[in-house]
């Protein structure tokens, strides 16, 4: 088999916001959660860390949103 590796992104909170909107979430709500997860990123955050920060922090301000969230991206 062939070894593949993922490349590496950088964080981007635009990118973090549409998908949270996708998921249903408010403006108002993708805006404020992706504003306190960009606060808490740090270097060599795994993406699967970031989902997760961004679910528990978006079901503070909307459970459906949030639940579809986490179903929706695995």
């Amino acid at each position: 088999m062939v070894r593949v590796k993922k490349r590496s992104e950088h964080f981007d909170e635009a990118k973090l916001k549409a998908s949270l909107k996708k998921a249903g979430a408010k403006e108002e709500h993708a805006t404020r959660v992706a504003e306190a997860v960009t606060r808490r990123v740090w270097e060599g955050m795994t993406t699967a860390e970031i989902m997760q920060l961004a679910t528990t922090e978006l079901k503070k301000l909307d459970q459906e949103a949030a639940t579809v969230y986490e179903t929706f991206r695995k």
